[in-house]
């Protein structure tokens, strides 16, 4: 599904050139729930970034699917990312002038995979999957913390990707709150996405199936205490 094979990040300024990934190579398997752990400056959400087609690696390959997203142009890369990538963030991102349902509806409106018939009936589904179908014609201030991030998630599922993309998505969140987040999360890899989360959390042995330690932008091999601020 994701494949990833000697990918490195510079970034270059007027005073000074930083790397913040250096030859990462990784495999993701479709329908793998994983975790990209790392303290602040690890590399964690450049390496998010990457796979996102948000920037270009300095070198390397990355492919997801069939599709060799380096060699994409901005235009295609956009198209690409529609289709195949949704992103979850840590503080929601919704539009705060539309309503719940509505945040869906732009969504597949800037994609345009989804027949216009067919929108409202799957935003109303798609808000019931993640528990919150009653919420779908309020505005965002007058949701929990917890109900705007299913909000996201069902505005990241809009148009079917087959990848969803997580960037510390329980970071504002309490614990009961974040475990439903993650309930959601393992439920949908179990249904066919694959699923990658972006995290500052320690303890990751009970939520996911996998984890990939950064620390210097280099992939690493706990001891966790070595590696999380």
């Amino acid at each position: 599904m994701i494949y990833l094979e000697g990918v490195t990040k510079t970034f270059h300024s007027s005073e000074r050139s930083y790397t913040a990934l250096k030859t990462i190579s990784l495999t993701i398997q479709s329908a793998e729930y994983l975790a990209i752990v790392g303290k602040s400056g690890s590399g964690k959400s450049t390496l998010l970034n990457m796979i996102a087609g948000i920037d270009h690696p300095t070198e390397g390959i990355i492919r997801i699917n069939d599709t060799q997203i380096n060699e994409l142009d901005e235009d295609q890369l956009a198209r690409w990312r529609g289709k195949n990538i949704g992103i979850v963030f840590q503080f929601f991102q919704l539009i705060p002038t539309l309503t719940i349902c509505e945040n869906l509806l732009l969504a597949m409106e800037f994609v345009n995979v989804i027949p216009r018939s067919q929108r409202e009936t799957r935003a109303i589904t798609l808000l019931t999957q993640v528990g919150i179908a009653d919420q779908a014609d309020k505005m965002p201030a007058s949701l929990s913390g917890g109900q705007q991030q299913r909000a996201a998630i069902a505005r990241a599922l809009a148009n079917d990707p087959p990848v969803i993309l997580a960037d510390e998505p329980t970071g504002n969140l309490d614990s009961k709150t974040a475990s439903s987040v993650h309930q959601i999360f393992r439920e949908l890899a179990e249904n066919g996405k694959t699923v990658l989360v972006v995290t500052h959390e320690k303890d990751t042995s009970l939520k996911y199936q996998r984890t990939i330690w950064l620390a210097d932008g280099e992939i690493v091999t706990p001891p966790v205490n070595e590696i999380i601020a």
